[in-house]
């Protein structure tokens, strides 16, 4: 009884699995691999049904052994087909999936270099055409107030130069921040260390205090990665500054064995870096950044702990091209 019960069990759910097997059929695009499985699914649901009728009915009620051994055949034949088609269809997700990452990571390589020419561009067009537009007009104010008698014109001009040199000075800011002329004349070390100073200089009254150490002195590399490096090391800075709330930032800069490693800790006050990797603090676009670059990044931090972020960047096969250049 025990065993009868058992068999017509298996049959139920052979039979189930088969006919929901023979539903899906039609979803996966009539797979081969699936056909397979399915057919040998209803064979094994008939193995426990002949079974399950000689236990019934008794031993003379069965099938030739020639047809059950055949049967056995096609059904392992039927198995081993499929996962050898299982297994061409995983190996072309791994190469679709690869191939997806390498589109990837060339559309985003396109993207940021892009974003930087049209910086590039818009930097130079601001220095190199109203600058001097703007200068040309200051000289002209001087050579004005040169000749003028009245006290209030030349507290008038006086009032228009300095607006004018103020906005000299805004455009010579914005133009360095859009590409950074230290970065693209003396390299990493010196445009990092440019800008830590003059984070300092701005924040000032805030008490904020950066310690920077790097090895790094006239090293250079791919333009490519000076760039990304940079604007990475600037959105670190800027989220510890804007959104933390830290007083202490740390940032150690290395280059050893054809490979730049990042360390970078603040004192603020400490976040989850999954719940803001797409919240609009910039991690989720320093993240593509150092990706595109093949590199890697991880970044710890929790709530009153500050946060730390380590990145490593390879660069053997650019540092020889950067020699050429």
């Amino acid at each position: 009884m025990v065993l009868k019960t058992l068999l017509i069990i298996s049959i139920i759910l052979q039979l189930i699995a088969a006919i929901i097997a023979i539903r899906l059929t039609r979803a996966t695009k009539y797979n081969v691999a699936w056909m397979l499985f399915s057919f040998a699914l209803l064979m094994m649901c008939m193995f426990r049904l002949h079974e399950f009728m000689q236990v019934t009915v008794g031993r003379e009620w069965r099938l030739p052994p020639y047809f059950m051994a055949w049967a056995g055949v096609i059904t392992s034949l039927c198995l081993a087909v499929g996962l050898f088609y299982i297994n061409k269809i995983i190996t072309s997700v791994r190469r679709l999936n690869y191939q997806r990452k390498l589109t990837e990571r060339r559309i985003l390589n396109t993207v940021l270099r892009t974003e930087e020419k049209e910086r590039l561009h818009f930097s130079k067009e601001l220095h190199d055409g109203l600058g001097p537009l703007l200068s040309s007009a200051k000289m002209s104010l001087g050579e004005l107030s040169k000749s003028c008698t009245s006290q209030e014109d030349a507290q008038l001009i006086a009032n228009t130069s300095y607006v004018i040199e103020e906005a000299i000075r805004s455009i010579r800011e914005i133009s360095n921040k859009l590409s950074p002329h230290t970065l693209n004349t003396f390299g990493l070390a010196k445009a990092v260390g440019s800008f830590i100073n003059t984070t300092l200089s701005i924040n000032a009254k805030r008490g904020i205090a950066i310690d920077f150490r790097t090895n790094l002195r006239t090293e250079r590399f791919d333009p490519n990665i000076e760039v990304i490096l940079y604007r990475v090391i600037g959105e670190l800075v800027s989220n510890s500054l804007k959104h933390s709330g830290a007083t202490q930032l740390t940032l150690d800069m290395q280059y050893a064995d054809d490979t730049i490693t990042i360390d970078y800790a603040d004192n603020g006050k400490g976040f989850d870096p999954e719940a803001v990797i797409d919240t609009g603090m910039g991690l989720s676009n320093i993240t593509s950044r150092i990706q595109s670059l093949k590199g890697t990044i991880s970044i710890e931090s929790a709530r009153t702990q500050g946060m730390h972020a380590h990145i490593s960047v390879n660069v053997k096969h650019t540092d020889e091209r950067a020699k050429k250049l």
